[in-house]
């Protein structure tokens, strides 16, 4: 029988925090500050939402003067009847908004809204897992690419960590497991369900007693005096103890504050974690970029054009996105936040047999908030765009994603997205 490995050091200190919710902060033994940003006054910050399986974004910013638009989709186009105008704010004649999207039309006519079209990456991947480690990653050449910059494989958010925001709380993701974002890097980063699970539970079955336990056990952390990889384990819990309350005390002040604004959020997974992400906001955590997911995007069957899986997914976005925008308002913030809703890829130019659309390429990026410059970006999409197969990419996301780190939170991008790229767009987002 081979000998039973024996465990490292960060294992250990795993093992210490799991079941605290800072399991999940990635890699530890390091010293951490758990403090809000008590220095920094109302930080820029960046909500990015996954909208996962692949966003039919032609249904979403509907391109309503090409013929073929209507005549691939014969079933799923959106007529002018139904769609929304967008003639006011920015002003556009050429494009319509989904019908179940009246509120993100509402913020477009207040300037609010960017649309940036064509976007994606070179040499595109239709594969869902290899698109989003694409997107995580935000380096297209793979481990190949990471060994010629001269740096380890990492998620372009976990760069951003180390280089700008170096503690548990500088970049989170909300709902998403661990997703390839904040893969690799030296900071701790927060990737965890929910606000609501970050607990320190001592005794599941004491339901009525888990802080009189929890406090027996941070007393007894408090007065012990063990070294090396113990003394590790001890400060390691005693961090876990001191986040969770600051972090159930914030989210207990939101609430507080969401019930005398009147500000009421729906009852869906999306518009949870976007309630959560404000709650750090609210806090004044020292979260830079917070990351999120919204699925069901993937319709290759029965989408439907003004109603149905597809409409219906648009319909809770658009629900989310408001209570979100409407609580950073009445917080003050909603000129600190940008909010960018991206996919993988998009979809096809035609509808399929069953209905559906099937994995495409570009995409409409769209990007909310106080400090957008509302408006249309990039090449518009042309009727030969859509008598191919599916639309090809234009803008490489990452020209998005730059500029947003640069001129929104105003870190250096260089280090964040050290991979240079062909078709490399300045286009005046913020």
């Amino acid at each position: 029988m081979s000998p039973r490995p024996t465990p490292s050091r960060r294992d250990v200190l795993r093992l210490a925090l799991a079941g605290t919710g800072v399991a999940a902060l990635g890699p530890v033994g390091r010293g951490v500050s758990l403090a809000r940003a008590g220095a920094v006054v109302q930080p820029k910050r960046l909500v990015v939402v996954h909208l996962d399986g692949g966003v039919d974004s032609l249904n979403l910013l509907i391109p309503r003067t090409l013929p073929s638009y209507f005549s691939r989709r014969p079933t799923l186009a959106v007529p002018d009847a139904s769609s929304l105008s967008l003639a006011g704010g920015p002003g556009t004649t050429a494009y319509r908004l989904h019908p179940r999207l009246p509120k993100l039309a509402a913020r477009w006519a207040a300037g609010d809204v960017a649309f940036v079209h064509r976007t994606g990456y070179p040499t595109e991947n239709l594969s869902h897992f290899e698109s989003q480690d694409i997107y995580g990653s935000a380096v297209r050449g793979g481990t190949a690419a990471f060994g010629q910059l001269g740096i380890a494989p990492s998620g372009w958010m976990a760069r951003l960590a180390d280089h700008y925001a170096p503690t548990p709380l500088g970049a989170v993701s909300l709902g998403m497991g661990r997703p390839p974002h904040l893969v690799g890097g030296t900071t701790p980063t927060l990737q965890i369900g929910g606000l609501w699970a970050f607990q320190f539970w001592p005794d599941w079955h004491d339901g009525y007693g888990h802080d009189r336990r929890k406090q027996y056990a941070r007393d007894a952390l408090e007065l012990a005096t063990a070294s090396g990889v113990e003394g590790e384990v001890r400060t390691a819990l005693l961090q876990a103890h001191d986040l969770s309350g600051q972090i159930q005390t914030a989210s207990a002040d939101h609430d507080t504050f969401l019930t005398n604004q009147g500000i009421a959020y729906p009852d869906s997974g999306i518009a949870g974690r976007l309630r959560d992400a404000a709650s750090l906001v609210h806090a004044n955590f020292e979260s830079r970029v917070i990351l999120t997911s919204f699925g069901g995007f993937d319709t290759h069957g029965n989408q439907g054009g003004t109603s149905g899986w597809l409409p219906d997914l648009f319909g809770e976005l658009d629900d989310a996105l408001d209570a979100f925008a409407a609580d950073l308002v009445a917080q003050g913030r909603w000129d600190d936040v940008v909010v960018v809703l991206y996919s993988e890829f998009g979809r096809r130019s035609y509808e399929n047999a069953s209905g559906g659309t099937d994995h495409g390429a570009a995409y409409e990026t769209v990007l909310l908030g106080g400090a957008v410059q509302g408006g249309l970006y990039g090449p518009d999409l042309v009727d030969a765009d859509l008598q191919d197969e599916y639309p090809l990419y234009a803008v490489d996301f990452r020209d998005v994603l730059k500029e947003l780190v640069s001129d929104h939170l105003g870190f250096d991008p260089a280090p964040v997205f050290p991979e240079s790229w062909p078709n490399a767009t300045t286009l005046g987002l913020v």
